[in-house]
């Protein structure tokens, strides 16, 4: 069988995994309009961490095993309302040795284990549903019979073989075949602390030992543990790369064949013996579609089309659409299209995807010329003229025409959905001499004054990250982000947020965020505050507002300190509201210019807000105290002599328009009025100038009829009280 390597995280809250597979600006910023089947994981990886010594006192250890269960106390709490990661199965957690979990994941085991110093040696069964998978779709190999023969005699084997080639799965089937249950067994760090204690008599374990320091001397170990099986009366299989050696007991891992992995795994999961023979499966050459595969990949294939069968949809049309076809279909096409323009279009493609054909086809003849005179490349060999060439262009599969919703635009280039975020890597993997062509060239159409294609650029390079990050961050956003102007800033915002849909990616790109707004000049400063401004932010609210809060403290620019209330608007919705107001009501508090600057512009434009909806009004959700300080200091700044937040700039007057719209409210929103009398009865305890600035704007608004004589002369009260 294969090995799988998991694309899901373990449930947050455990310290520690292992997964073992189966088969199975110059201008203000503007609006824009991861031995699955071989390698159930790394023990290993945690064989750094502290361990007690052998001669560690009792008191020691005893103090060692209450930490142990404080952590285990404080893991289970974490995961308390947590739902372990899904794939193609589902299934119930299995509680195993030393307060370990392991949960079937699709067709992976996850063993979590809690990290701690006590636990030097750990177990987790294979558990019967994942036992039945492997009976069910097991390919029988000849390292397998050789395994089960020798168990038969030997209480310890060395299966030899390189990850991802279903080790795993050979080793617990032959231990099935000799021993009553399968055990996975994770040593810390020294494998003479293997006891009898540990074992289940008459139980069969397997060990990964790829990585493991005490590899070296691997002959010592065997005997240790080999001693221990036998007062057990247990049998273990160590699992090792190709260079490892022992003078006896080894048996190298004979892969098993994909394409007989396929149709086993294809059969089991539809569970009709007759599956293969009732879809005519025969006349898709699976064996030549295999060919050069991992049983990992075929294992994915077959779910994937078993799947896909389940739910009546064509067999080719899935076998077009398998990521792992996908690549080798791409590849043939490049032989098959020799012509410079030829492949220039399928990175305009790649890159513009959705724009009319036009903008597509100009792209692609830039990006040749482009080559042709950097490279000093003979001239195009394709003898069919320039205007004839689009129907070549489009024979690759992914690529179409389609006409577009819009008039005036012809037809727009189209992808298959599932090519989109496949075809640019490829396009870079494939073909290492454009690459430094095409940052020149996705340079240039950045600075394009149609905005859709800066998107496309900046979504581009957002999956260029997923290839080379370091790469890409100095080549796009290191330059976009210290550029003066706010187009650049804006470009290295939307590719930071592309970069962050894929997980894999998604630590370093907050990474290098937090950098920017710590540590970075006031022009990265500023992109950090606009690419926080994505909904991709808000996963870790608290963390993004303490960016914020870091940014303004440093600054007094205008422009800085707007990029952070546009952001902040951009981020509020019903969930965030809350805490998103209570910290603007912080900053207005505070001595910071920058933060007092930012809450007042982002208050104008939240505060229009009246209406429940996706982007609540700001006095249904938020805490009154907090709009009370947040309304008076914003108004307060107003009446400051700052160019930028004074009385004589465009802030000060959208602020007072603003509580002027809040008062025309005072009939209609009652939930309004607690706010309004608080401001008032704020100013009545400031300064002389702001209890006659808000006495002037009472008297403008009586004769405008914002506020009737009654409320007027209410008010004029509380302005006076304080």
């Amino acid at each position: 069988m294969s090995e799988s390597t998991p694309e899901h995280d373990a449930p947050s809250g455990q310290e520690s995994s292992e997964k073992e597979s189966s088969p199975a600006a110059e201008t203000p910023p503007q609006e824009p309009n991861r031995d699955s089947q071989d390698d159930p994981g790394h023990p290993d990886d945690h064989e750094d961490h502290d361990k007690p010594d052998a001669d560690t006192s009792l008191a020691r250890r005893l103090q060692q095993e209450e930490e142990s269960l404080r952590l285990r106390l404080i893991s289970l709490q974490k995961l308390n309302g947590a739902t372990a990661g899904r794939d193609w199965f589902s299934g119930p957690v299995n509680h195993v040795s030393d307060g370990a979990s392991a949960y079937g994941a699709g067709r992976d085991l996850y063993y979590n284990v809690v990290s701690s110093e006590s636990l030097p040696v750990q177990t987790a069964p294979v558990r019967e549903e994942h036992v039945q998978r492997i009976r069910g779709c097991l390919v029988v190999t000849e390292s397998q019979i050789t395994l089960t023969s020798l168990l038969a005699d030997e209480p310890l084997l060395l299966l030899r073989g390189s990850p991802n080639t279903g080790r795993t799965t050979t080793a617990i089937a032959a231990l099935l075949d000799v021993a009553k249950s399968c055990h996975r067994l994770m040593i810390k760090e020294d494998p003479g602390q293997v006891s009898a204690a540990h074992l289940e008599r008459g139980a069969g374990y397997f060990l990964l030992a790829d990585e493991s320091p005490w590899v070296s001397r691997l002959e010592e170990v065997a005997d240790q543990l080999s001693a221990v099986a036998v007062r057990s009366e247990c049998r273990i299989i160590i699992l090792a790369r190709p260079s490892c050696d022992l003078p006896h007991r080894v048996v190298d891992h004979v892969q098993p064949v994909a394409d007989d992995v396929f149709r086993k795994a294809f059969i089991h999961r539809l569970g009709d013996p007759n599956a293969w023979d009732a879809h005519q499966l025969d006349k898709y050459d699976i064996a030549v579609r295999l060919s050069g595969c991992q049983p990992v990949e075929a294992i994915h294939l077959a779910a994937w089309l078993a799947d896909g069968v389940q739910q009546n949809r064509d067999i080719a049309e899935l076998f077009k659409e398998q990521p792992l076809f996908t690549h080798k279909r791409f590849r043939e096409h490049l032989d098959e299209v020799p012509t410079r323009s030829g492949r220039c279009f399928l990175v305009s493609s790649a890159v513009l995807h959705g724009l009319p054909e036009p903008v597509v086809s100009a792209a692609a003849l830039d990006l040749s010329r482009q080559i042709h005179e950097e490279s000093q490349e003979d001239d195009e060999t394709d003898d069919t003229p320039i205007w004839e060439r689009l129907e070549n262009w489009l024979s690759y599969s992914g690529i179409s025409m389609v006409s577009s919703d819009r008039r005036g635009e012809g037809r727009r280039v189209q992808l298959r959905d599932e090519l989109v975020p496949l075809l640019l890597p490829m396009i870079w993997e494939e073909l290492p001499g454009v690459r430094q062509h095409l940052y020149t060239w996705l340079h240039r159409l950045g600075e394009s004054p149609d905005e859709y294609v800066r998107i496309k650029v900046a979504h581009a390079v957002g999956l260029l990250t997923t290839c080379d990050f370091d790469q890409v961050e100095k080549e796009f956003l290191d330059k976009w982000s210290r550029d003066s102007k706010i187009m650049p800033k804006q470009l290295a915002a939307w590719a930071l947020e592309a970069a962050a849909s894929d997980p894999g990616i998604r630590d370093r790109v907050d990474a290098l965020l937090s950098r920017w707004a710590y540590l970075g000049p006031y022009d990265r400063r500023t992109t950090a505050a606009i690419a926080y401004g994505s909904q991709t932010a808000i996963r870790n609210l608290d963390k993004v507002l303490t960016s914020f809060r870091q940014i303004t403290r440093s600054t007094k620019g205008y422009w800085l300190c707007d990029a952070v209330a546009r952001s902040t608007a951009d981020i509020y919705a019903m969930d965030t509201a809350r805490p998103i107001v209570a910290e603007l009501a912080r900053w207005a508090r505070g001595d910071a210019f920058g933060g007092q600057l930012s809450a007042a512009l982002a208050l104008v434009r939240l505060g229009a807000l009246l209406h429940d909806g996706a982007r609540p009004a700001l006095p249904d959700h938020c805490d009154q105290a907090d709009l009370i300080a947040l309304w008076s200091r914003s108004l307060e700044l107003s009446l400051s002599t700052d160019e930028m937040a004074g009385r004589k700039s465009s802030l000060a007057s959208q602020l007072w328009q603003l509580f002027a719209d809040w008062m025309k409210e005072w009939d209609r929103r009652p939930s309004l009025r607690p706010v309004l009398e608080g401001v008032f009865s704020t100013a009545g305890t400031g300064s002389l100038q702001q209890r006659r600035t808000y006495q002037l704007y009472l008297l403008v608004w009586r004769q405008k009829r914002v506020v009737s004589t009654p409320l007027f002369h209410y008010l004029i009260r509380i302005l006076k009280d304080g």
